[in-house]
Protein backbone atom coordinates (compact mmCIF):
# COMPACT_ATOMS: atom_id res chain seq x y z
CA UNK A 1 0.00 0.00 0.00
CA UNK A 2 3.09 2.34 0.95
CA UNK A 3 4.37 1.84 -2.47
CA UNK A 4 1.32 2.52 -4.27
CA UNK A 5 0.71 5.80 -2.70
CA UNK A 6 4.11 6.73 -3.41
CA UNK A 7 4.33 6.34 -6.92
CA UNK A 8 0.43 7.71 -6.61
CA UNK A 9 1.97 11.05 -5.64
CA UNK A 10 5.03 10.72 -7.84
CA UNK A 11 2.90 10.25 -10.82
CA UNK A 12 0.77 13.18 -9.97
CA UNK A 13 3.48 15.56 -9.58
CA UNK A 14 5.03 14.41 -12.82
CA UNK A 15 0.98 15.31 -13.94
CA UNK A 16 1.07 18.69 -12.73
CA UNK A 17 4.85 19.35 -14.19
CA UNK A 18 3.43 18.68 -17.64
CA UNK A 19 2.24 22.34 -18.99
CA UNK A 20 0.12 20.58 -21.55
CA UNK A 21 -1.83 19.34 -18.21
CA UNK A 22 -2.14 22.44 -16.71
CA UNK A 23 -3.67 24.07 -19.55
CA UNK A 24 -5.84 21.66 -20.31
CA UNK A 25 -7.20 21.61 -16.88
CA UNK A 26 -7.84 25.45 -16.84
CA UNK A 27 -9.31 25.20 -20.15
CA UNK A 28 -11.79 22.80 -18.77
CA UNK A 29 -12.55 25.28 -16.18
CA UNK A 30 -13.47 27.79 -18.36
CA UNK A 31 -15.43 26.15 -20.21
CA UNK A 32 -17.27 24.82 -17.35
CA UNK A 33 -17.52 28.23 -15.63
CA UNK A 34 -18.69 29.83 -19.35
CA UNK A 35 -21.75 27.11 -19.38
CA UNK A 36 -22.71 27.58 -15.64
CA UNK A 37 -23.00 31.26 -16.71
CA UNK A 38 -24.88 30.71 -19.72
CA UNK A 39 -27.44 28.54 -17.53
CA UNK A 40 -27.64 31.52 -14.42
CA UNK A 41 -28.46 34.11 -17.48
CA UNK A 42 -31.01 31.62 -19.47
CA UNK A 43 -32.36 30.92 -15.26
CA UNK A 44 -31.99 34.97 -14.83
CA UNK A 45 -34.21 35.76 -18.34
CA UNK A 46 -36.72 33.02 -17.52
CA UNK A 47 -37.64 34.19 -13.62
CA UNK A 48 -37.42 37.97 -15.61
CA UNK A 49 -39.86 36.62 -18.00
CA UNK A 50 -42.36 35.39 -15.56
CA UNK A 51 -41.77 38.29 -13.13
CA UNK A 52 -43.11 40.00 -16.42
CA UNK A 53 -46.42 37.71 -17.00
CA UNK A 54 -47.20 37.97 -12.90
CA UNK A 55 -47.32 41.38 -13.88
CA UNK A 56 -49.34 41.51 -16.72
CA UNK A 57 -51.90 39.58 -15.13
CA UNK A 58 -51.96 41.81 -12.04
CA UNK A 59 -52.20 44.94 -14.16
CA UNK A 60 -55.41 43.81 -16.10
CA UNK A 61 -57.11 43.01 -13.07
CA UNK A 62 -56.44 46.41 -11.49
CA UNK A 63 -57.66 47.80 -14.89
CA UNK A 64 -60.70 45.50 -15.14
CA UNK A 65 -61.47 46.39 -11.57
CA UNK A 66 -61.00 50.05 -12.69
CA UNK A 67 -63.03 49.80 -15.88
CA UNK A 68 -66.08 48.21 -13.96
CA UNK A 69 -65.95 50.56 -11.07
CA UNK A 70 -66.74 53.42 -13.91
CA UNK A 71 -68.84 51.27 -15.88
CA UNK A 72 -71.51 50.46 -13.08
CA UNK A 73 -70.72 54.38 -11.68
CA UNK A 74 -72.11 55.48 -15.07
CA UNK A 75 -73.49 52.93 -17.34
CA UNK A 76 -74.82 55.44 -19.39
CA UNK A 77 -71.38 56.94 -20.35
CA UNK A 78 -70.81 56.94 -23.84
CA UNK A 79 -67.82 55.47 -24.29
CA UNK A 80 -68.85 53.03 -22.16
CA UNK A 81 -71.96 51.98 -23.38
CA UNK A 82 -70.76 51.43 -26.72
CA UNK A 83 -68.84 48.91 -25.63
CA UNK A 84 -69.36 45.51 -26.97
CA UNK A 85 -69.45 42.92 -24.38
CA UNK A 86 -66.52 41.04 -25.50
CA UNK A 87 -64.21 43.81 -24.93
CA UNK A 88 -66.26 44.82 -20.92
CA UNK A 89 -64.56 42.94 -18.32
CA UNK A 90 -67.69 44.09 -16.34
CA UNK A 91 -69.42 41.83 -18.25
CA UNK A 92 -68.79 37.80 -17.20
CA UNK A 93 -68.67 36.67 -20.98
CA UNK A 94 -66.88 38.83 -22.13
CA UNK A 95 -64.15 38.48 -18.62
CA UNK A 96 -64.11 34.68 -18.84
CA UNK A 97 -63.23 34.11 -22.60
CA UNK A 98 -61.65 37.80 -23.68
CA UNK A 99 -60.26 40.02 -20.89
CA UNK A 100 -59.38 37.65 -18.28
CA UNK A 101 -55.53 37.49 -17.69
CA UNK A 102 -54.28 34.28 -15.82
CA UNK A 103 -51.02 32.70 -15.92
CA UNK A 104 -49.65 29.59 -14.16
CA UNK A 105 -45.83 29.55 -13.89
CA UNK A 106 -43.34 26.95 -12.63
CA UNK A 107 -41.14 27.61 -9.69
CA UNK A 108 -37.77 27.68 -11.06
CA UNK A 109 -35.61 24.78 -9.03
CA UNK A 110 -32.97 25.97 -6.75
CA UNK A 111 -30.36 23.79 -9.09
CA UNK A 112 -31.74 25.75 -12.35
CA UNK A 113 -28.34 27.48 -13.77
CA UNK A 114 -26.69 23.90 -13.18
CA UNK A 115 -28.44 22.46 -16.42
CA UNK A 116 -31.00 24.20 -19.36
CA UNK A 117 -31.81 20.82 -20.42
CA UNK A 118 -34.82 20.73 -21.43
CA UNK A 119 -36.02 24.37 -20.58
CA UNK A 120 -35.60 25.98 -24.26
CA UNK A 121 -38.59 24.04 -25.52
CA UNK A 122 -40.44 23.60 -22.35
CA UNK A 123 -42.27 26.41 -21.43
CA UNK A 124 -41.60 28.07 -17.18
CA UNK A 125 -44.99 29.70 -17.43
CA UNK A 126 -48.40 28.59 -19.30
CA UNK A 127 -51.71 31.64 -20.21
CA UNK A 128 -54.52 29.43 -18.42
CA UNK A 129 -58.07 30.01 -20.02
CA UNK A 130 -61.07 28.79 -18.96
CA UNK A 131 -62.45 27.60 -22.26
CA UNK A 132 -59.88 24.80 -22.31
CA UNK A 133 -56.41 23.65 -22.17
CA UNK A 134 -55.32 24.30 -25.69
CA UNK A 135 -53.52 27.37 -24.67
CA UNK A 136 -51.04 24.69 -22.84
CA UNK A 137 -50.94 22.21 -25.05
CA UNK A 138 -49.71 24.96 -27.62
CA UNK A 139 -47.70 27.18 -25.36
CA UNK A 140 -43.61 26.56 -26.74
CA UNK A 141 -40.78 28.77 -26.37
CA UNK A 142 -40.52 31.42 -29.25
CA UNK A 143 -36.96 30.14 -30.43
CA UNK A 144 -35.62 29.28 -34.19
CA UNK A 145 -36.24 26.32 -34.76
CA UNK A 146 -32.16 26.15 -35.99
CA UNK A 147 -31.02 27.15 -32.42
CA UNK A 148 -33.39 24.73 -31.06
CA UNK A 149 -31.60 21.56 -32.92
CA UNK A 150 -28.00 22.97 -32.45
CA UNK A 151 -28.82 23.45 -29.01
CA UNK A 152 -27.19 25.34 -25.94
CA UNK A 153 -23.57 25.16 -25.12
CA UNK A 154 -24.34 25.31 -20.64
CA UNK A 155 -22.75 22.85 -18.02
CA UNK A 156 -24.89 20.39 -18.91
CA UNK A 157 -23.30 20.03 -22.07
CA UNK A 158 -19.50 20.45 -20.91
CA UNK A 159 -20.41 17.73 -18.37
CA UNK A 160 -21.76 15.15 -20.50
CA UNK A 161 -20.03 15.70 -23.74
CA UNK A 162 -16.76 17.18 -23.21
CA UNK A 163 -15.74 16.34 -19.62
CA UNK A 164 -15.11 12.61 -20.83
CA UNK A 165 -12.86 13.50 -23.29
CA UNK A 166 -10.59 15.34 -21.17
CA UNK A 167 -10.94 12.91 -18.44
CA UNK A 168 -9.76 10.19 -21.05
CA UNK A 169 -7.07 12.92 -22.26
CA UNK A 170 -5.60 12.76 -18.27
CA UNK A 171 -5.78 8.89 -18.30
CA UNK A 172 -4.97 6.98 -21.43
CA UNK A 173 -1.16 7.28 -20.05
CA UNK A 174 -1.71 4.67 -17.39
CA UNK A 175 -0.13 1.73 -18.07
CA UNK A 176 0.83 2.82 -22.02
CA UNK A 177 3.67 5.12 -21.52
CA UNK A 178 4.96 2.26 -18.79
CA UNK A 179 4.83 0.37 -21.53
CA UNK A 180 6.80 2.21 -23.77
CA UNK A 181 9.13 3.03 -21.64
CA UNK A 182 9.81 -0.29 -21.04
CA UNK A 183 9.27 0.39 -17.02
CA UNK A 184 6.82 -2.31 -16.01
CA UNK A 185 9.29 -5.15 -15.38
CA UNK A 186 11.02 -3.17 -12.91
CA UNK A 187 7.42 -2.23 -11.06
CA UNK A 188 6.46 -5.88 -10.44
CA UNK A 189 10.12 -6.91 -9.55
CA UNK A 190 9.62 -4.24 -6.85
CA UNK A 191 6.32 -6.08 -6.09
CA UNK A 192 3.76 -3.57 -7.48
CA UNK A 193 0.31 -5.32 -9.26
CA UNK A 194 -0.63 -3.56 -12.46
CA UNK A 195 -4.14 -4.43 -11.30
CA UNK A 196 -3.62 -2.62 -8.26
CA UNK A 197 -1.41 0.34 -10.53
CA UNK A 198 -4.35 0.87 -13.03
CA UNK A 199 -6.89 1.36 -10.43
CA UNK A 200 -4.38 3.70 -8.42
CA UNK A 201 -3.36 6.32 -10.86
CA UNK A 202 -6.78 6.08 -12.82
CA UNK A 203 -8.75 7.06 -9.77
CA UNK A 204 -6.65 9.21 -8.51
CA UNK A 205 -5.72 11.06 -11.54
CA UNK A 206 -9.97 11.46 -12.88
CA UNK A 207 -11.50 12.24 -9.32
CA UNK A 208 -8.89 14.42 -8.23
CA UNK A 209 -9.71 16.59 -11.56
CA UNK A 210 -13.44 15.86 -11.53
CA UNK A 211 -13.15 17.17 -7.58
CA UNK A 212 -11.45 19.94 -8.76
CA UNK A 213 -14.14 20.54 -11.59
CA UNK A 214 -17.01 20.54 -8.75
CA UNK A 215 -15.26 22.42 -6.33
CA UNK A 216 -14.69 25.18 -8.72
CA UNK A 217 -18.09 25.50 -10.23
CA UNK A 218 -19.84 25.61 -6.83
CA UNK A 219 -17.50 28.20 -5.53
CA UNK A 220 -18.42 29.57 -8.33
CA UNK A 221 -22.14 29.62 -7.96
CA UNK A 222 -22.17 30.61 -4.88
CA UNK A 223 -20.20 34.00 -5.06
CA UNK A 224 -21.56 34.78 -8.65
CA UNK A 225 -24.88 34.72 -7.08
CA UNK A 226 -25.87 32.13 -9.74
CA UNK A 227 -26.81 29.58 -6.76
CA UNK A 228 -28.73 31.20 -3.55
CA UNK A 229 -27.19 30.49 -0.07
CA UNK A 230 -30.20 28.44 1.01
CA UNK A 231 -30.55 24.82 1.75
CA UNK A 232 -32.18 24.39 -1.68
CA UNK A 233 -29.31 25.36 -3.16
CA UNK A 234 -26.47 23.33 -1.08
CA UNK A 235 -29.04 19.90 -1.57
CA UNK A 236 -28.36 20.62 -5.45
CA UNK A 237 -25.01 21.10 -5.51
CA UNK A 238 -24.80 18.16 -3.58
CA UNK A 239 -26.30 15.95 -5.28
CA UNK A 240 -24.72 17.59 -8.86
CA UNK A 241 -21.48 17.04 -7.40
CA UNK A 242 -22.30 13.10 -6.48
CA UNK A 243 -23.58 12.45 -10.21
CA UNK A 244 -20.48 13.97 -12.01
CA UNK A 245 -18.32 11.93 -9.79
CA UNK A 246 -20.24 9.01 -10.47
CA UNK A 247 -19.93 9.88 -14.25
CA UNK A 248 -16.62 10.86 -14.03
CA UNK A 249 -15.98 7.31 -12.35
CA UNK A 250 -18.00 5.40 -15.00
CA UNK A 251 -15.05 7.37 -17.73
CA UNK A 252 -12.24 6.13 -15.37
CA UNK A 253 -13.80 2.41 -16.27
CA UNK A 254 -13.53 3.13 -19.81
CA UNK A 255 -10.36 4.41 -19.97
CA UNK A 256 -8.98 1.27 -17.67
CA UNK A 257 -10.68 -1.33 -20.10
CA UNK A 258 -8.99 0.49 -22.90
CA UNK A 259 -5.59 1.18 -20.85
CA UNK A 260 -5.38 -2.75 -20.04
CA UNK A 261 -5.91 -3.43 -23.58
CA UNK A 262 -3.79 -1.13 -25.60
CA UNK A 263 0.24 -1.07 -25.79
CA UNK A 264 1.13 2.40 -26.91
CA UNK A 265 -0.28 5.55 -26.11
CA UNK A 266 -1.27 6.73 -29.79
CA UNK A 267 -3.34 3.42 -30.05
CA UNK A 268 -4.61 4.06 -26.72
CA UNK A 269 -5.76 7.58 -28.11
CA UNK A 270 -7.78 6.40 -30.87
CA UNK A 271 -9.18 3.29 -28.63
CA UNK A 272 -10.60 5.96 -26.32
CA UNK A 273 -11.68 8.60 -28.77
CA UNK A 274 -13.72 5.53 -30.62
CA UNK A 275 -15.19 4.45 -27.24
CA UNK A 276 -16.23 8.26 -26.45
CA UNK A 277 -18.02 8.35 -29.67
CA UNK A 278 -19.73 4.83 -29.24
CA UNK A 279 -20.68 6.16 -25.71
CA UNK A 280 -21.55 8.91 -26.16
CA UNK A 281 -23.14 9.82 -29.74
CA UNK A 282 -24.24 6.80 -30.82
CA UNK A 283 -25.76 5.07 -28.00
CA UNK A 284 -28.00 7.44 -27.04
CA UNK A 285 -29.24 7.66 -30.43
CA UNK A 286 -29.79 4.12 -30.98
CA UNK A 287 -31.84 3.78 -27.58
CA UNK A 288 -33.83 7.08 -29.01
CA UNK A 289 -34.85 5.06 -32.29
CA UNK A 290 -35.36 1.76 -30.27
CA UNK A 291 -37.69 3.82 -27.73
CA UNK A 292 -39.32 5.63 -31.06
CA UNK A 293 -39.96 2.16 -32.77
CA UNK A 294 -40.67 0.29 -29.86
CA UNK A 295 -43.36 2.70 -28.86
CA UNK A 296 -44.76 4.74 -31.13
CA UNK A 297 -47.19 7.57 -31.15
CA UNK A 298 -50.29 7.96 -33.43
CA UNK A 299 -50.04 10.51 -36.15
CA UNK A 300 -50.64 13.87 -35.32
CA UNK A 301 -52.58 14.06 -38.92
CA UNK A 302 -55.25 11.32 -37.08
CA UNK A 303 -55.73 13.84 -34.00
CA UNK A 304 -56.55 16.59 -35.96
CA UNK A 305 -58.76 14.71 -38.18
CA UNK A 306 -60.29 13.16 -34.90
CA UNK A 307 -60.94 17.39 -33.62
CA UNK A 308 -62.60 17.95 -36.85
CA UNK A 309 -64.62 14.95 -36.67
CA UNK A 310 -65.45 15.52 -32.81
CA UNK A 311 -66.53 19.64 -33.72
CA UNK A 312 -69.05 18.36 -36.38
CA UNK A 313 -70.58 15.94 -33.79
CA UNK A 314 -70.83 18.62 -30.88
CA UNK A 315 -72.50 20.95 -33.40
CA UNK A 316 -74.93 18.10 -34.92
CA UNK A 317 -76.14 17.08 -31.21
CA UNK A 318 -75.83 20.86 -29.96
CA UNK A 319 -79.81 20.97 -28.79
CA UNK A 320 -79.16 17.14 -27.10
CA UNK A 321 -75.82 17.75 -25.00
CA UNK A 322 -77.55 21.35 -23.86
CA UNK A 323 -80.79 19.35 -22.78
CA UNK A 324 -78.67 16.63 -21.19
CA UNK A 325 -76.47 19.76 -19.43
CA UNK A 326 -79.40 21.37 -18.28
CA UNK A 327 -81.51 18.36 -16.72
CA UNK A 328 -78.09 17.48 -14.71
CA UNK A 329 -78.24 21.08 -13.67
CA UNK A 330 -81.75 21.90 -13.21
CA UNK A 331 -81.09 25.01 -10.97
CA UNK A 332 -79.22 26.84 -14.19
CA UNK A 333 -81.85 26.02 -16.77
CA UNK A 334 -83.70 28.80 -18.33
CA UNK A 335 -87.57 29.69 -17.67
CA UNK A 336 -88.44 31.70 -20.57
CA UNK A 337 -85.90 30.72 -23.22
CA UNK A 338 -85.97 28.09 -26.05
CA UNK A 339 -82.49 25.90 -25.62
CA UNK A 340 -82.16 26.80 -29.48
CA UNK A 341 -82.34 30.42 -28.19
CA UNK A 342 -80.06 30.21 -25.77
CA UNK A 343 -76.94 32.72 -26.64
CA UNK A 344 -73.71 30.95 -27.40
CA UNK A 345 -71.89 32.71 -25.17
CA UNK A 346 -73.56 31.00 -22.62
CA UNK A 347 -73.09 27.68 -23.85
CA UNK A 348 -69.11 27.94 -24.79
CA UNK A 349 -68.47 26.08 -21.77
CA UNK A 350 -70.21 23.61 -22.27
CA UNK A 351 -69.44 22.84 -25.58
CA UNK A 352 -65.62 22.64 -24.85
CA UNK A 353 -66.51 19.90 -22.53
CA UNK A 354 -68.28 18.02 -24.86
CA UNK A 355 -65.68 18.36 -27.35
CA UNK A 356 -63.43 17.66 -24.72
CA UNK A 357 -65.05 13.99 -24.29
CA UNK A 358 -65.62 13.86 -27.99
CA UNK A 359 -61.91 13.53 -28.16
CA UNK A 360 -60.98 11.90 -24.65
CA UNK A 361 -60.98 8.59 -26.94
CA UNK A 362 -58.29 10.02 -29.02
CA UNK A 363 -56.07 11.74 -25.86
CA UNK A 364 -55.80 8.59 -23.98
CA UNK A 365 -54.22 6.73 -27.13
CA UNK A 366 -51.95 10.15 -27.16
CA UNK A 367 -51.31 9.90 -23.27
CA UNK A 368 -51.28 5.74 -23.37
CA UNK A 369 -48.57 5.96 -26.26
CA UNK A 370 -46.15 8.56 -24.64
CA UNK A 371 -46.24 6.91 -21.21
CA UNK A 372 -45.61 3.87 -23.19
CA UNK A 373 -42.59 5.59 -24.68
CA UNK A 374 -41.66 6.62 -20.85
CA UNK A 375 -41.61 3.56 -19.31
CA UNK A 376 -39.65 1.81 -22.28
CA UNK A 377 -36.97 4.87 -22.02
CA UNK A 378 -36.28 4.40 -18.31
CA UNK A 379 -35.94 0.65 -18.91
CA UNK A 380 -33.59 0.82 -21.49
CA UNK A 381 -31.69 4.43 -20.40
CA UNK A 382 -30.31 1.83 -17.93
CA UNK A 383 -28.25 0.51 -21.23
CA UNK A 384 -26.68 4.29 -21.91
CA UNK A 385 -24.38 5.47 -19.11
CA UNK A 386 -24.28 8.93 -20.99
CA UNK A 387 -28.09 9.33 -20.67
CA UNK A 388 -28.70 8.08 -17.16
CA UNK A 389 -25.87 11.05 -16.68
CA UNK A 390 -27.75 13.24 -19.09
CA UNK A 391 -31.17 12.44 -17.08
CA UNK A 392 -30.15 12.76 -14.01
CA UNK A 393 -27.97 16.07 -14.52
CA UNK A 394 -31.59 17.46 -15.70
CA UNK A 395 -33.77 16.27 -12.90
CA UNK A 396 -31.41 17.97 -10.26
CA UNK A 397 -31.24 21.27 -11.91
CA UNK A 398 -35.40 20.79 -12.33
CA UNK A 399 -35.46 20.56 -16.40
CA UNK A 400 -36.73 17.85 -17.10
CA UNK A 401 -39.95 16.43 -19.02
CA UNK A 402 -41.18 14.51 -15.77
CA UNK A 403 -41.55 17.54 -13.55
CA UNK A 404 -42.96 19.06 -16.37
CA UNK A 405 -45.88 16.89 -16.18
CA UNK A 406 -45.95 17.31 -13.29
CA UNK A 407 -46.85 21.11 -13.87
CA UNK A 408 -49.06 20.49 -16.62
CA UNK A 409 -51.02 18.19 -14.18
CA UNK A 410 -51.52 20.92 -11.60
CA UNK A 411 -52.19 23.49 -14.54
CA UNK A 412 -54.89 21.52 -15.46
CA UNK A 413 -56.65 21.13 -12.11
CA UNK A 414 -56.35 24.71 -12.10
CA UNK A 415 -58.03 25.22 -15.23
CA UNK A 416 -60.81 22.78 -13.95
CA UNK A 417 -61.54 25.50 -11.24
CA UNK A 418 -60.91 28.55 -13.03
CA UNK A 419 -63.64 26.68 -15.79
CA UNK A 420 -66.15 25.60 -12.66
CA UNK A 421 -66.27 29.18 -11.35
CA UNK A 422 -67.06 30.54 -14.63
CA UNK A 423 -69.59 28.14 -15.98
CA UNK A 424 -71.09 28.83 -12.56
CA UNK A 425 -71.04 32.68 -13.05
CA UNK A 426 -72.03 32.70 -16.47
CA UNK A 427 -74.59 30.50 -16.26
CA UNK A 428 -76.38 32.27 -12.65
CA UNK A 429 -76.10 35.94 -14.83
CA UNK A 430 -77.60 34.03 -17.97
CA UNK A 431 -80.92 33.45 -15.26
CA UNK A 432 -80.82 36.96 -13.92
CA UNK A 433 -80.34 38.82 -17.13
CA UNK A 434 -83.62 36.49 -18.61
CA UNK A 435 -85.56 37.99 -15.72
CA UNK A 436 -84.38 41.65 -15.63
CA UNK A 437 -84.03 42.00 -19.37
CA UNK A 438 -81.32 44.43 -19.30
CA UNK A 439 -80.90 46.44 -22.51
CA UNK A 440 -76.72 46.15 -21.51
CA UNK A 441 -74.72 44.69 -19.17
CA UNK A 442 -76.20 45.35 -15.64
CA UNK A 443 -75.69 44.08 -12.02
CA UNK A 444 -78.35 40.63 -11.71
CA UNK A 445 -77.83 39.73 -15.25
CA UNK A 446 -73.92 39.71 -17.14
CA UNK A 447 -72.62 42.49 -14.69
CA UNK A 448 -69.51 41.10 -12.79
CA UNK A 449 -67.24 42.59 -10.47
CA UNK A 450 -66.36 39.87 -8.32
CA UNK A 451 -62.39 39.92 -9.50
CA UNK A 452 -61.11 38.88 -6.50
CA UNK A 453 -63.01 35.50 -6.35
CA UNK A 454 -61.27 34.43 -9.96
CA UNK A 455 -59.19 31.26 -9.04
CA UNK A 456 -55.76 32.09 -8.96
CA UNK A 457 -52.90 29.35 -9.74
CA UNK A 458 -50.60 28.51 -6.82
CA UNK A 459 -47.64 25.28 -6.99
CA UNK A 460 -48.05 22.95 -4.81
CA UNK A 461 -44.80 22.87 -2.44
CA UNK A 462 -43.87 19.80 -3.43
CA UNK A 463 -42.99 21.07 -6.71
CA UNK A 464 -41.15 24.11 -5.77
CA UNK A 465 -39.05 21.65 -3.60
CA UNK A 466 -35.09 20.78 -5.01
CA UNK A 467 -36.10 17.30 -6.95
CA UNK A 468 -33.88 14.41 -6.52
CA UNK A 469 -32.60 12.26 -9.08
CA UNK A 470 -34.27 8.81 -10.35
CA UNK A 471 -33.02 5.69 -8.91
CA UNK A 472 -31.55 4.71 -11.77
CA UNK A 473 -28.77 7.15 -12.13
CA UNK A 474 -27.06 4.72 -9.56
CA UNK A 475 -26.16 2.25 -12.40
CA UNK A 476 -23.18 4.36 -13.04
CA UNK A 477 -21.86 2.73 -10.29
CA UNK A 478 -22.36 -0.38 -11.20
CA UNK A 479 -20.87 0.46 -14.92
CA UNK A 480 -17.70 1.77 -13.58
CA UNK A 481 -17.62 -1.33 -11.34
CA UNK A 482 -18.17 -3.73 -13.89
CA UNK A 483 -15.33 -1.69 -16.39
CA UNK A 484 -12.88 -1.98 -13.43
CA UNK A 485 -13.65 -5.70 -13.20
CA UNK A 486 -13.53 -6.32 -17.24
CA UNK A 487 -9.69 -4.43 -16.82
CA UNK A 488 -8.18 -5.95 -14.40
CA UNK A 489 -9.27 -9.90 -15.78
CA UNK A 490 -7.64 -8.37 -19.58
CA UNK A 491 -4.52 -7.30 -17.09
CA UNK A 492 -4.63 -11.02 -15.99
CA UNK A 493 -4.73 -12.70 -19.16
CA UNK A 494 -2.63 -10.82 -20.81
CA UNK A 495 0.18 -11.03 -18.15
CA UNK A 496 2.62 -13.55 -20.53
CA UNK A 497 2.03 -10.83 -23.75
CA UNK A 498 2.73 -7.87 -21.22
CA UNK A 499 5.99 -9.36 -20.41
CA UNK A 500 7.43 -9.48 -24.17
CA UNK A 501 5.91 -5.94 -24.64
CA UNK A 502 7.91 -4.76 -22.25
CA UNK A 503 10.78 -6.15 -23.81
CA UNK A 504 11.32 -8.75 -21.06
CA UNK A 505 13.08 -12.10 -22.04
CA UNK A 506 11.88 -15.22 -20.56
CA UNK A 507 14.59 -16.13 -17.96
CA UNK A 508 17.37 -18.85 -19.41
CA UNK A 509 18.00 -22.56 -18.38
CA UNK A 510 21.67 -22.76 -16.56
CA UNK A 511 23.72 -26.06 -19.15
Amino acid sequence: MKQILTLIRYDLRSQLRERGTILLLALSLALALFGLSEGARFARLGAQATAAASAQQDAARIDAVALAARYFAAPADAALAALPWWRNPADVRGYAFYQHVGFAAKPAAAGAPLAIAQADVLPAYVRVRAESMESVRTAVEIEHPARLAAGRFDLLFFVVYLWPLVLLTLTLSVLTQERESRRLRALQLQGVGLGRLLLAQLLARSLLASAALVAAVALAALLSGALPLNGGAALALLLWGGAVLLYSLFWAGVASVVCALCHTRMTAAFAGFGAWLVLAILLPGALTTAVRLGAPLPSRESYVQAMRDASDVVQANRLGSLARFYDQHPEWKPGRTALDKVSSSVTRIHRAQELERALLPVEQAFDGARQRQQRLFGQLAVASPVTLAYQALAEIAGNDSARQQAFIGEVRLHQLRLRDFFQSAIQEAALGDELQECAATCLGGYGFRAFDAVPRFRASAGLAQTPLPAPRAGALALWAAVLFGLALLALRRAAPGRRRAAGDSPPRKEL
